[in-house]
């Protein structure tokens, strides 16, 4: 999942992706937050695009102090730029999951594809079996990659105006649905066709959308409006809309509910899908950022304290808005968490790649990128492949990279 930068700092995943909040959440007592109905608390995984946050320049950057880790840095100092693997070793990578790290082993460089360089971010997807990769970075298209042969397939065309800020792809892996202004466009991934449009409120600003199975489709704006579609007829099939500047939307897994960061209200509000409000989470800076919602429904991970010394990753549990799990990540800005919150990918300002597995925490890699800066981070479902999208040093321009394990292993 990508935890792809929100268009005032966002992925694609889709929509991409692979990103910062709630550090005022509080310690308070579960009696003095509304109680979470049963309902939000189910979860089959879902698949879905949301954009990560991206550095706000008008922020101070701090540097990056030494942390007492879980496990020793498997990669001391600067790293020499990676050339791609061989193709043996892609295929030999495919479905090994980043969570099988041995002691000391390295990810490798699978893959490095050119793009169009862009300081408005590139949205990056992948497909429901993790062989394809789809992504925005070379203008007004969708361009999908076979990451088993190592080749390009079939692009997505049509956008008339913006390259699309959310890409999601279906969970069969037959339809493609992205942005473009004022509408989602809907394709056929084996014809590459576009099947049909859907209507967006003017002036949108997409922050998330996603399938929930195949049971809708559902998008949610900067300005509050929430949209349902049945993805088989893409007929409307409801709508509300919560008056607020919306810094982050998260669908819950079972798709009974959203929870939706207001900025101005420093709050995140968690509402039914007719827009009935389940419950307030206050938070306490505006840049502290709501990234994901656990398979269970339970827990909140957050990017928090953003430009502080305190900066990092924040796990809070929903009901009561105990903290759980709190990682320091200083001046990292990119995020992408497994579907099952078994895995946490960050990337700094430095271009350092850490790994962690959760829910413990436990560090399991620490790598230099070798690029001269990262702006975007996406992880495959298998969590076989991250994806990168990067500058690189002196005039060797834009790319994303995909990175993964090696097939010699350690």
């Amino acid at each position: 999942m990508e935890i792809p930068s929100t268009k005032f700092s966002l992925g694609l995943l889709v929509a991409a992706a692979l990103a910062a909040a709630l550090a005022g959440c509080q310690q308070r007592s579960p009696a003095e937050l509304p109680a979470v109905p049963a309902a939000v608390a189910r979860a089959p995984a879902l698949s879905y695009a949301l954009p990560a946050p991206t550095a706000d320049s008008s922020r101070p950057q701090v540097a990056q102090p030494e942390l007492a880790e879980a496990a020793p840095k498997s990669v001391p100092g600067d790293a020499p730029i990676a050339e791609p693997a061989s193709a043996e070793s892609l295929q030999a990578a495919f479905n090994r999951s980043l969570l099988d790290l041995q002691p000391g082993e390295t990810l490798q460089l699978l893959d490095d594809l050119s793009i169009v360089r862009t300081d408005f971010g590139v949205r990056v997807a992948f497909s429901p079996d993790s062989d394809v990769m789809l992504h925005n970075g070379n203008g007004l298209l969708i361009q999908q990659f076979d990451l088993v042969q190592g080749e390009p397939l079939q692009d997505l065309t049509g956008f008339e105006l913006f390259s699309p800020w959310t890409i999601s792809v279906s969970l069969d892996g037959s339809t493609v649905v992205a942005d473009d202004v004022s509408q989602f466009r809907v394709w056929k991934v084996d014809s590459g066709a576009q099947v049909s449009s859907l209507d967006l409120p003017p002036v949108s600003g997409v922050m998330a959308a996603g399938f929930h199975d195949d049971e809708f489709f559902f998008a949610a704006d900067l300005h509050g409006n929430v949209i349902l579609w049945d993805p088989h007829s893409w007929g409307e099939i409801s709508r509300f809309n919560y008056p607020g500047l919306i810094e982050a939307a998260v669908l819950f897994p079972d798709g009974s509910a959203i929870a939706l960061q207001d900025r101005r209200k420093r709050e995140i509000g968690i509402f039914d899908l007719q827009g009935t409000r389940l419950a307030t989470i206050p938070i306490e800076r505006e840049n502290d950022l709501l990234l994901s919602i656990s398979p269970s429904g339970d827990r909140f991970l957050l990017h928090v304290d953003y430009g502080y010394p305190t900066e990092g990753i924040r796990i809070v549990e929903v009901s009561s808005g105990q903290t759980l799990l709190e990682l320091p990540l200083l001046n990292f800005r990119y995020f992408a968490v497994s579907s099952d919150w078994s895995l946490l990918a960050a990337v700094g300002v430095q271009n350092e790649l850490r790994l962690y597995r959760l829910p413990e925490g436990q560090l399991l890699l620490a790598q230099p990128l070798g690029v001269a800066r990262t702006l975007g981070l996406s992880m495959s479902g298998d969590t076989a492949y991250l994806a990168f999208y990067v500058f690189k040093s002196g005039n060797a321009g834009a790319a994303i990279q995909v990175w993964g394990r090696g097939s010699d292993g350690p």
